[in-house]
């Protein structure tokens, strides 16, 4: 390993939350910085815009700067020229904390309430856990704390040399992010770093890339959402079990601040890191009912008579879209659509459920590449703005009798007209706030 805390002049590489995070906490410990960014309006003394090579020991890169073959930035790849190490942010809080004890939790979805729940149960147990990662507490701003539960994105673990977990959790991998990654191939490599260098690891049993590689080895517990016989943790009936004893142990369905069988899931890896730190099955599920549901992921707004308005704007991918629309089968459902599409075919993830989409509203970026797709199965609107096409959709919603949802769930990024999904998802909530 770098022994980083021997490189003196340092440049930032990006200086985004977690850059400015890294900065920061490097700037008290005596660092000569210099902080490069693509940003046209960033304003700091620190900023460069040459970098002098020759003066510079060490790299520190921000998750999303790209550093493959295919895509690395220019000042990564003038780095590899002069040989500087390039390390993550990860790598750097890794150094300077080597008694941190880790659960690295990842996953194309579910990472962010998974490890809000485990650390919420933990710390109700009276554990001493903290929070952060991708899920927006930069590693620096973490308090200190006995365990550390960080949510781990693909662009992190990519970037890592330098990774050492207690627990380490793959809920499930389905393609994204492949224009950073490259291919596929690549996402999983990243994905599957985590379980490499971690001394328990949890998986799915219903991700066949992971199964295919971990199911036999050593150290792994099993996690399904269908009785399997050998899985460790199970959902049969509604219900959460354990393969020792097969007794109901929490029913799923009797939790209405974690809807939906993607929820299931998310339980059932909470229950089973919390198991491994020898909490008890009565204390991990009485504090599981006093979790607050993290914003922006099927979160009901609002309802007006028969009608549902349901905020799912963390749903940025078809997979992620599919589990909300699999909510509320039931319903008919009004279904909103759009941003920057990340190029992957929605067809096979939504089939099941388009009987229950009465209409889908289109906008942003996307489409025109949306309307290709679906015109020929549902009925289509074209909505320049979110708010026309929440108003449109409660118009139509307005003529039925039964249960309806009015559904952001918009399976693509949100960087066309928002500055992020929260951004998106705000707006939606102000908009269905004013409808009477």
């Amino acid at each position: 390993m770098i022994d980083i805390g021997t490189c003196k002049n340092v440049l930032i590489m990006g200086y985004g939350i977690s850059g400015k995070s890294a900065y920061e906490f490097l700037k008290r410990q005596g660092a000569n910085l210099c902080v490069f960014d693509d940003a046209t309006d960033l304003e700091l003394k620190d900023r460069v815009h040459n970098v002098d090579w020759g003066s510079v020991d060490l790299v520190v890169k921000s998750p999303s700067v790209p550093f493959m073959n295919h895509n690395c930035h220019p000042i990564v790849r003038g780095a590899i020229d002069h040989n500087v190490p390039v390390v993550s942010i990860f790598d750097v809080f890794n150094f300077y904390n080597p008694e941190a004890k880790i659960i690295a939790i990842t996953g194309t979805d579910g990472k962010s309430t998974t490890s809000a729940l485990a650390c919420h149960i933990l710390k109700k147990a009276g554990i001493s856990a903290q929070l952060g990662g991708n899920i927006g507490v930069p590693y620096f701003d973490i308090p200190k704390a006995e365990w550390y539960i960080l949510e781990m994105s693909s662009y992190e673990l990519a970037s890592s040399q330098y990774l050492n977990f207690e627990i380490a959790c793959v809920l499930n991998i389905e393609p994204d992010h492949l224009e950073f990654h490259g291919s596929l191939t690549n996402y999983i490599e990243a994905k599957h770093k985590a379980l490499e260098h971690a001394k328990v690891r949890i998986i799915s049993y219903e991700d066949k890339f992971t199964m295919a590689k971990y199911a036999n080895q050593n150290n792994v517990m099993k996690i399904s959402t269908e009785k399997v016989e050998d899985a460790d943790v199970y959902a049969y009936e509604g219900a959460l079990r354990e393969r020792h004893s097969q007794q109901l142990i929490l029913d799923l369905t009797g939790m209405p601040n974690l809807r939906g069988k993607h929820n299931h899931q998310n339980m059932e890896f909470a229950y089973a890191i919390c198991k491994q730190l020898d909490i008890s099955s009565r204390e991990i599920l009485k504090n599981m009912h006093t979790f607050t549901p993290l914003p922006h992921r099927i979160h009901i707004v609002k309802k007006v008579k028969n009608i549902l308005f349901v905020n799912d704007s963390k749903a940025t991918s078809p997979n992620a879209a599919a589990k909300a629309l699999a909510t509320f089968v039931g319903y008919k459902i009004y279904w909103l659509v759009g941003g920057r599409s990340k190029g992957i075919d929605p067809i096979p993830y939504i089939k099941p459920y388009i009987a229950e989409i009465q209409k889908i509203y289109l906008f942003g970026e996307s489409m025109d590449e949306f309307e290709l797709i679906f015109k020929k199965m549902k009925e289509i609107a074209r909505c320049h703005s979110m708010s026309t096409a929440v108003n449109s959709a409660f118009i139509d919603a307005k003529k039925e009798t039964g249960p309806a949802v009015i559904l952001l769930s918009p399976m693509c990024a949100s960087f066309d007209q928002f500055e992020n999904f929260e951004h998106r998802g705000n707006e939606f909530e102000k908009i269905v706030q004013k409808i009477k």
